[in-house]
């Protein structure tokens, strides 16, 4: 895995210039300063909770007023310690210095919520005390998640351990009829939804990339198969969001809705399990992309909408932070090389629209209909959506030749 150096300085060069270098490696290097000299120091200080001595003492914020600072909320999700906890893992991975320290910190505290055999809570007090001992299978594909990446450089192999004992815990104890897990346990009277399924299709590809045991790989398999069988729309090859308990798409609104940001963030997906395991999703992941790309994206903006009818209509305006960086990787796994740049248009509305005009370091997490910015919080958990968007512009300026720096010879 590459490590982090900071980049050297990109000039553009004028319209007159003979060549410039390519717009990705361009708003790559912008992405890259702003990530590591601002956001990952902001966040291992005022975005932990903790002392001088023992910044993570207490985890990571859950969020941040508009003004940045705590907003002392009277909970702790466990999806978000997680997703702090992948940020810090993979920032260490880097080389990034103090990335290592923030994530031991971090996963102390995630600990916390660990219930044993493992099952986990939904939520902790801001000391750490649990509070919802519900089972959320969202939080917990972000538990085996983080844990997984965490796992790659924990000598003592407990995080491994941990992860599969989640991973085990589910199959146990959350399996439903006809395929996949209940959303939470105890049972609530609500939807079934595709989402907890693609992270933990996530979750168990990145236990398998950690460790490269087959085993931990077969999960994967099963939750391919749900969404081929099951969240993939046979006709129309769009994703849905919520269902029946025997999965068929709900009645009224529920059942007309679909996010471009998920139909993007599953392209990404089926390609990374194409990488693991060499089953060929292509075809599946051209219909998803094709979808959102048609729907999905303001073609003045490039700016991703939050939400659209299975129609294609368009049912929210607004576009969410997150959807813009799953269309980032979205869009550079379908086109690498960002021919028709796309995603150097998206990764610059996420430097220009959402990381500033706010405090150094964070970011704006909605924009309305008119792309004014929507918010009253900046919430902890965005940062994961931004460190994986990240990763793949890295992936894929690291893949470009290098005649794009050059001058032409005379």
């Amino acid at each position: 895995m590459p490590t982090y150096n900071k980049p050297e300085t990109i000039t553009v060069r004028s319209a007159g210039a003979p060549q410039s270098a390519h717009p990705l490696r361009i708003v790559h290097a912008q992405f890259r300063d702003w990530l590591f000299d601002s956001a990952l120091p902001f966040w291992a200080t005022t975005g932990c909770d903790g002392t001088a001595q023992t910044p993570a003492l207490f985890g990571a914020q859950e969020c941040l007023t508009v003004t940045g600072v705590s907003a002392h909320a009277a909970f702790k999700r466990v999806r978000v310690q997680a997703r702090q906890l992948f940020v810090f893992s993979w920032a260490a991975l880097r080389g990034w210095p103090t990335g290592r320290s923030h994530a031991d910190g971090i996963y102390a505290f995630l600990l916390k919520a660990h219930e044993g055999g493992g099952r986990w809570s939904r939520s902790l007090t801001p000391d750490g005390k649990m509070l919802d001992t519900t089972a959320d299978l969202y939080d917990l594909a972000f538990v085996v998640f983080a844990l997984a990446w965490y796992g790659r450089f924990d000598a003592s192999g407990q995080a491994v351990c941990l992860a599969r004992e989640t991973v085990q815990w589910v199959q146990a104890n959350m399996a439903a009829t006809g395929g996949g897990f209940y959303n939470t346990l105890p049972q609530q009277a609500e939807p079934r939804q595709q989402n907890p399924h693609m992270h933990l299709l996530e979750a168990v590809l990145a236990l398998y990339d950690t460790t490269q045991d087959q085993a931990d790989l077969a999960l994967a398999h099963d939750l391919y198969q749900l969404f081929s069988t099951q969240f993939q729309d046979a006709q129309t090859g769009t994703l849905g969001e919520f269902f029946t308990q025997d999965w068929q798409p709900s009645e009224g609104d529920q059942g007309n809705w679909l996010e471009p940001g998920h139909h993007f963030e599953w392209v990404w997906l089926l390609n990374d399990y194409t990488r693991l395991s060499g089953v060929d999703t292509s075809a599946q992941a051209k219909r998803l992309y094709d979808f959102a790309l048609r729907y999905g994206v303001n073609q003045q903006t490039a700016l991703v909408y939050d939400a659209v009818g299975r129609d294609g209509s368009l049912l929210k305006a607004s576009s969410r932070l997150w959807v813009q960086g799953e269309a980032v990787r979205g869009v550079l796994t379908q086109n690498p090389r960002d021919t028709d740049g796309l995603a150097a248009r998206m990764a610059t509305n996420l430097l220009t629209r959402y990381l500033a005009g706010c405090p150094a370091g964070t970011w704006l997490d909605q924009l309305d209909e008119a792309g004014e910015p929507k918010v009253d919080k900046i919430p902890t958990s965005s940062l994961y959506h931004i460190t994986t968007a990240y990763d793949a512009l890295d992936k894929a300026v690291n893949s470009l030749p290098h005649e794009d720096l050059l001058e032409p010879t005379t």
